[in-house]
């Protein structure tokens, strides 16, 4: 065999690798209670809820989910004309999942779903017990680096496997530290800070933009601080706060319209009270995690066999394969009205429009992505002497679907929306100003794909050879004669060998096969017979 022959052709993954999957079952007792302004419940007609994940954590060995059910019940009103009224409630949710191999630091998927509701009415007419049964999956995917072979030649006989792999792969990924500064107003209707007992700190990333070689995270940190008051009893009190916060990280390679995954979390919260006793000063160090993925779709081998002496290594990679793909464009129009302390406008001179993914639904064969476009435009004021330059900032909500068949409830779903074209009508009037905008949305569905790939394939050490003298011997899966029969060989066949018993050798055919093959029917050199 010609060793300088041996072609293997090989390529870096970076992949989203699955760790591990898990799915919990939770069940969920709640009061809620009708606002008073609201007649008294007679029985409940009907509801949707909405599942909304406030928190994930990754513990060693499982996963911790928070979240919140957004109810509306709908009922018939105890009154003489039997009204249907509906009122909102939200019940919040605890609950792990254990799945072996997660770590900290590694990334959790989870896809809450709401399998059934029941409603009892209390005597009072004001207070609904809800029971719920909620059903949760969990997947942990980190990023592995896995060097594959993706082509074996040059040696003739050569018979080589492939599977195709369609995934989302890595172009690169950043973590990086950033320090938050903040102050912070106590408000005034709560009493002033002696000194601060404790708080709550969680950090959530709103939106990312890609630019050349770079991507910029936008998110809030919601702080809550437990605070001892300045009062004659010492009461204790909560404040609530929200801070934004905007940074960025360099990513080599990420360009713009590439999709990006990020995540926040809040390692190091130090909070110092004002002389005034009526503000905190804030200083939040958090570390963001950003990666720019890709689809690609690659051959991988998967078998080498048909020459002997091959050694060929192999890794099981759990891989997260992209089942479906698909984009849609949608056009949302919206009227927006110009707050009176405002001059109306006579002209737009530029704008920005940053997308928010809120909620994802996997409806079956569609997509649903419900969100909100942030707009700011700067425009030119109508009949104002100085011409003075305005701002507006407005909110323009969007419901929208991408039909993707290969999609069922349930199933990990990723979505993308850009905004590529944004046209504002603007009225000679100064009524309301038409906004316009093109999105571009992509959504794809997950599954979990485990494959055996070839990592190397080299020429091993030469092995002994031998020939069969006679026709019609069994090759077994191991060196006895209970073990199941693999095929048969004649005489005149040459093998290797590759391991010598007292009465059995195994063997490697010409077709690449191995099994063991009892001693005396193999003429071999690998030790003196007789």
């Amino acid at each position: 065999m010609d060793v300088d022959a041996l072609e293997v052709r090989k390529e870096e993954l970076r992949l989203e690798e699955v760790v591990g999957e898990g799915t919990s079952q939770i069940v969920i007792s709640e009061p809620v209670s009708v606002p008073e302004p609201k007649p008294v419940v007679a029985s409940v007609i009907d509801f949707a809820a909405r599942t909304r994940i406030t928190r994930v954590t990754v513990l060693p060995g499982k996963v911790v989910v928070d979240g919140v059910v957004s109810l509306s019940i709908i009922y018939e009103a105890q009154v003489p004309y039997q009204t249907v009224h509906v009122f909102h409630a939200e019940v919040a949710f605890s609950t792990f999942v254990e799945i072996p191999g997660a770590e900290p630091g590694m990334v959790a998927v989870p896809v809450v779903t709401v399998e059934h509701a029941a409603f009892e009415v209390l005597p009072d007419g004001r207070t609904v017990v809800v029971r719920m049964v909620l059903s949760m999956y969990v997947r942990v995917v980190r990023t592995a680096i896995v060097e594959v072979v993706t082509d074996v030649s040059g040696i003739p006989g050569l018979q080589v496997t492939k599977e195709m792999i369609k995934a989302e792969t890595v172009l690169g990924e950043v973590t990086a530290q950033a320090v938050v500064r903040e102050q912070l107003t106590v408000p005034e209707t709560k009493p002033p800070v002696v000194s601060i007992i404790d708080y709550v700190a969680t950090a959530n990333v709103t939106t990312t933009t890609v630019l050349p070689n770079k991507v910029i995270v936008n998110g809030v940190i919601s702080l809550r601080v437990i605070y001892e008051a300045r009062t004659p009893y010492q009461t204790v009190h909560v404040a609530h706060f929200t801070i934004p916060f905007e940074r960025f990280v360099e990513i080599p390679g990420a360009q713009p319209g590439m999709a990006v995954v990020a995540d926040v979390a809040v390692e190091f919260v130090a909070l110092d009270v004002t002389a005034n006793a009526r503000g905190i000063t804030a200083r939040i160090v958090i570390e963001i995690t950003a990666k720019v993925v890709r689809v690609q779709t690659l051959q991988v081998v998967t078998g080498v066999t048909g020459v002997a002496g091959l050694e060929v290594e192999k890794e099981l990679v759990r891989v997260q394969e992209v089942l479906g793909e698909n984009t849609a464009q949608a056009i949302v129009r919206e009227l927006v009205d110009v707050p009176p302390e405002k001059p109306p406008v006579a002209a737009v001179l530029d704008y920005s429009a940053t997308p928010e993914v809120k909620r994802t639904i996997v409806a079956p064969g569609k997509i649903i992505i419900d969100g909100a476009v942030a707009q700011r435009i700067i425009y030119e004021p109508l009949m104002e002497p100085t011409q003075t330059v305005r701002t507006l900032h407005f909110t323009v909500p969007f419901s929208e679907f991408v039909v993707l068949p290969e999609a069922k409830p349930g199933m990990v779903a990723r979505v993308f929306v850009q905004v590529e074209h944004v046209n504002f009508e603007v009225p000679p009037a100064g009524e309301p100003v038409m906004v316009t905008k093109v999105l571009m949305l992509t959504a794809r569905v997950f599954r979990t794909r485990q494959v055996t790939v070839v990592t190397a394939v080299t020429i091993g050490k030469p092995a002994c050879t031998g020939v069969i003298t006679a026709n019609l011997v069994n090759v077994r899966e191991g060196p006895g004669m209970t073990y199941p029969v693999i095929t048969q060989v004649n005489v005149g066949t040459q093998v290797s060998v590759l391991e010598v018993t007292s009465d059995w050798l195994r063997v490697r055919l010409p077709s690449g096969q191995e099994g063991w093959v009892f001693a005396q029917f193999v003429r071999h050199d690998c030790m003196p017979r007789g």
